[in-house]
C-alpha cells in the first residue's frame, strides 16, 4: 500500500538475530504509525508466506490470519511429494484453495499427487487449456476427485479472510500463450501488499499497469527472473522493497538472467532466491519480517 512509501521519515529498518542453536536472521521492515488501523490489527494474527524450494518451478504457501491455506503453483511433479512434506511440518493436512497460475508443467506438476494425497477444498485455474499429457493428468485427478474447479475472472477477488485482499490481476481469457495466460495475484494484508506475477512476461506487465495499482513490498519476480519479464518500467511501479526469483540451481534456461537481478538491485531492491531454500515471510500488516535458516546473500 502507498502508505507504507510516503510515511519515509518514519520508516526504520531493523536487523534482528534471534537466540535460537539455528541463528537464524531476520529482517523487519517497521512501519511505525499510531493510527486506528494499527491499534485495531495489534491483536490479528500473521499472515505468513512462504516461497518454496521446488526446484526448476514455483510453488507459494500463504496461510492466511484466520488458518485459512493457498497454495499457488506446485512446482514440477517431484516436487509435489516435497510440498506435502512441507505442509505436514507445518501442521496442515488440508488445502482450502490451490491456484494454478498456468499450465506449464513446472507448475502444476506438483498439484498432480498433492491432489492425490491431500484434501483440497477448490483449485482456481488460469482458463487456458493446453495439450500436455501433464495438463491432461492434472485435470483428470481433479475431476476424479470431484475437486470444484473454476477459471478465475480478471478484476475478481479470492474470499478466504475478511481481513486479507487477494485480487486476480491477470487470467488466461483469451490468450494465446500460457506465460501470458498467467494468473497475476496481488495479496494485501493491512500496509503489506505482496505481487505473484506466475510467469507473467512483459506483455502483460504492460497490460495490468493500465488497469491496476501495482504497488507492492514485496515482488515475486514473473517467470524465474527470465529476461522476458520484470521491465524497468514495471519495477519503477511497483517499487518493491523486496524480490524473490524462484528458480532451481544450474538449470538449462539460465534463470534468473543477470540483466534481470541488475535491474532489481540498480533499484534498491533486496533479492533473494529458493535455489538453495525456502524463503520464509510474515506479516502483521504492520511490519513485514524475512527469516531463513541461515545467512542468505543477495545475488551478485
Amino acid at each position: 500500500m502507498r502508505g507504507m512509501r510516503i510515511i519515509l521519515l518514519l520508516v526504520s529498518v531493523l536487523l534482528c538475530f534471534s537466540l535460537n542453536s539455528a541463528s537464524a536472521k531476520r529482517y523487519m521492515m517497521s512501519i511505525h504509525t499510531t493510527s486506528p488501523l494499527h491499534m485495531h490489527r495489534q491483536h490479528l494474527s500473521k499472515m505468513k508466506v512462504s516461497f518454496l524450494k521446488v526446484g526448476q518451478g514455483d510453488a507459494t504457501l500463504i496461510i492466511m490470519p484466520n488458518g485459512q491455506t493457498m497454495l499457488i503453483d506446485g512446482g514440477p511433479y517431484e516436487a509435489g511429494e516435497v510440498i506435502i512434506q512441507k505442509l505436514i511440518e507445518k501442521g496442515i493436512n488440508h488445502l482450502d484453495v490451490i491456484v494454478s497460475t498456468h499450465p506449464d508443467m513446472d507448475h502444476i506438476g506438483g498439484v498432480i499427487p498433492i491432489v492425490e494425497q491431500m484434501p483440497v477444498s477448490l483449485i482456481l485455474d488460469s482458463g487456458k487449456t493446453y495439450s500436455s499429457l501433464t495438463y491432461h493428468t492434472y485435470r483428470n485427478n481433479i475431476k476424479k476427485r470431484g475437486i470444484p474447479f473454476v477459471s478465475v475472472k480478471e478484476g475478481q477477488y479470492i474470499p478466504l479472510d475478511p481481513h486479507v485482499s487477494i485480487q486476480v490481476l491477470n487470467n488466461g481469457k483469451s490468450k494465446d500463450e500460457n506465460n501470458e495466460s498467467s494468473i497475476v495475484l496481488k495479496v494485501r494484508y493491512g500496509k503489506a501488499d505482496f505481487l505473484l506475477m506466475g510467469d507473467a512476461d512483459v506483455r502483460t506487465e504492460h497490460e495490468i499497469l493500465k488497469q491496476f495499482d501495482v504497488h507492492a513490498d514485496v515482488l515475486k519476480v514473473g517467470h524465474h527472473g527470465s529476461y522476458t519479464s520484470t521491465s524497468e518500467t514495471f519495477i519503477k511501479k511497483v517499487e518493491p522493497q523486496f524480490a524473490i526469483l524462484s528458480y532451481g540451481s544450474n538449470n538449462p534456461y539460465g534463470h534468473p538472467h543477470q540483466s534481470v537481478v541488475k535491474r532489481l538491485k540498480r533499484h534498491g531492491i533486496m533479492v533473494y532466491r529458493t535455489n538453495k531454500r525456502t524463503v520464509e515471510m510474515e506479516t502483521d500488516g504492520e511490519h513485514i519480517m524475512l527469516e531463513s535458516s541461515g545467512l542468505m546473500p543477495l545475488l551478485k
